[in-house]
């Protein structure tokens, strides 16, 4: 009945995978809360964990994005299942915003001495909200009479994501969808009902490694993976040198867009801060700040894969 009961989750796994997807924001610290772009991570360190990340992209260019999330995750049932919550904020040109929250659940199977398989699912809804008609007559002070912002648009909207995590106490692989939408299309204008919203489908590859270069020095290369319909593969390349488990500094390099800075800081047992500095090749620079309170370091800890 166990093996039944895992089968049909898997499966559903991969149903989820098939719908239609939106857009998602650009993380450049994904690595140390990947529950942002794959939710079978969520729990996978068996710690609760409280993570928040800001980050302000291209900053001086008029209507730049800005993305806030606040996560929680955390294993349960000696830690076969994993659970997690995420609160979002996503802001362009001041009238242009999602906001909305996700829940996760994922299953985590044993594959071998030291290896775990998480299947992950993720549902949520956001709050859609697009004042086009006051940005057009704002920015050209006159009536409008493009259809395509002819409407303002105000819609909640349903959210589901699929991922796969493994990972052993040095080494991660997974694979993700992490934010589609449940219907293929939204309408937006009242106008002219043939004008939509159309989302295509992320899909993310991420893996990584730990190396003990010495017992002081630490070596942790990853790479990110994003495709999406009608634009080419994204590349992250990461690598960050840790000195004795307390500094981290790093360097990325997004393919043919940016090279990125990167240091982080376990303040204490419970606390890690960090900063990424983006500076793209051909847009201004970006910041983003994280910061993860492991909760679960406060009590004895059970058996744990870290490789973050």
């Amino acid at each position: 009945m166990t093996k039944k009961i895992i089968s049909i989750y898997i499966i559903g796994v991969f149903i989820v995978c098939s719908a239609i997807g939106q857009s998602v924001p650009m993380y450049s610290q994904y690595m140390y809360n990947m529950v942002n772009i794959n939710p079978a991570y969520a729990g996978t360190r068996n710690e609760p964990s409280l993570t928040a990340l800001w980050r302000e992209q291209w900053v001086g260019l008029p209507g730049s994005p800005t993305t806030k999330t606040i996560s929680y995750d955390f294993a349960i049932k000696d830690n076969k299942v994993g659970l997690g919550v995420q609160f979002f904020d996503d802001r362009y040109v001041n009238n242009i915003s999602r906001t909305g929250l996700n829940f996760m659940y994922n299953l985590k199977i044993r594959v071998s001495d030291n290896g775990m398989l998480s299947t992950g699912l993720k549902f949520g809804l956001y709050n859609d909200v697009k004042n086009l008609t006051n940005y057009y007559q704002g920015a050209i002070n006159e009536p409008n009479s493009d259809p395509a912002i002819a409407n303002n648009l105000n819609k909640i909207i349903p959210l589901a994501g699929a991922g796969l995590f493994y990972y052993t106490d040095k080494f991660y692989i997974g694979a993700s969808v992490p934010d589609l939408i449940l219907f293929s299309k939204v309408s937006n204008y009242a106008s002219d009902k043939s004008l939509y919203q159309v989302n295509d489908i992320h899909y993310f590859l991420t893996a990584g490694y730990s190396y003990d270069v010495n017992e002081d020095v630490n070596l942790k290369p990853s790479l990110l993976i994003k495709a999406v319909s009608g634009a080419p593969l994204e590349y992250d390349l990461n690598t960050n040198v840790w000195l004795k488990n307390i500094i981290g500094l790093g360097v990325s390099y997004r393919l043919k867009q940016s090279v990125l800075a990167l240091a982080e800081v376990q303040a204490t047992p419970q606390l890690r801060v960090g900063y990424a500095y983006d500076m793209p090749f051909a847009r201004p620079n970006s910041h983003e700040f994280f910061i993860r309170y492991e909760i679960g370091r406060l009590f004895p800890r059970l058996n744990t894969y870290k490789i973050d």
